[in-house]
């Protein structure tokens, strides 16, 4: 007999029009529950289940999926003790610069796939973008999404870039273009690069010098990515 699963992608696209409704209402000072808990309204959908299925067809992530694995606490001092230029030297240097704790995310039991894969990319994310080279300011996020969405089509990602072009064209039309040249520069470099952001156990890179992670997931420079946007 086959599992008969009930979506509910209403619920998806309801949750989606509240968000970007208050998000239009008022600032969130820093505040990220809100795009947690948008994300948590995905789980139902059709789209969520999909993309959990092609990622457990990558062999790597499936292995992670079997081991429920999560980064190993840290400590950002522990961290930026470790040689400028590794991807722990570095993160922590920018985590501090700019204030950001490292686990600021929302939690959720991991009880099936779908939680599994929210707290994965939740307690990694900010890892992507020092390895990704985008900034963390509201452009640089939505070309980091786009990079992730270029290699893996989690529910999160697809939502907030199509988010950030209806904000940016409608409240800050000035910056659409820049928003498009992130998207752009993200969605091409994560295309061409074919190691998985998603796949990687990350606490094991963090001596390793980030231009040495970029090699071994075959990413381009990023200087190179620019020049061929440019």
């Amino acid at each position: 007999m086959n599992n008969i699963i009930n979506y509910n992608n209403d619920k998806g696209l309801l949750a989606y029009i509240e968000f970007l409704a208050a998000s239009a209402l008022k600032a969130r000072n820093g505040n990220t529950d809100p795009v947690f808990d948008f994300e948590d309204a995905l789980d139902q959908t059709e789209m969520a289940q999909l993309a959990v299925d092609e990622l457990k067809k990558i062999p790597e992530v499936n292995t992670l999926f079997q081991e429920r694995w999560l980064p190993a606490p840290f400590n950002l001092d522990d961290l930026a003790e470790l040689p400028e230029g590794t991807l722990g030297h570095i993160y922590a240097r920018d985590m501090k610069a700019r204030g950001f704790d490292p686990y600021f995310y929302k939690k959720v039991p991991v009880v099936d796939d779908i939680s599994y894969v929210k707290m994965l990319w939740r307690s990694t994310h900010d890892i992507y973008h020092v390895v990704t080279g985008f900034e963390t300011d509201g452009i640089g996020e939505i070309g980091l999404q786009a990079f992730v969405l270029a290699q893996t089509s989690i529910p999160i990602s697809v939502m907030l870039v199509s988010f950030g072009m209806v904000r940016i064209s409608l409240y800050q039309p000035t910056k659409f273009h820049d928003l498009m040249t992130q998207i752009a520069r993200g969605y091409r470099l994560g295309s061409q690069t074919p190691g998985k952001l998603i796949a990687q156990k990350w606490d094991q890179f963090w001596d390793v010098q980030v231009s040495e992670i970029r090699a071994r997931l075959g990413m381009k420079t990023i200087d190179h990515d620019l020049a061929a946007i440019a």
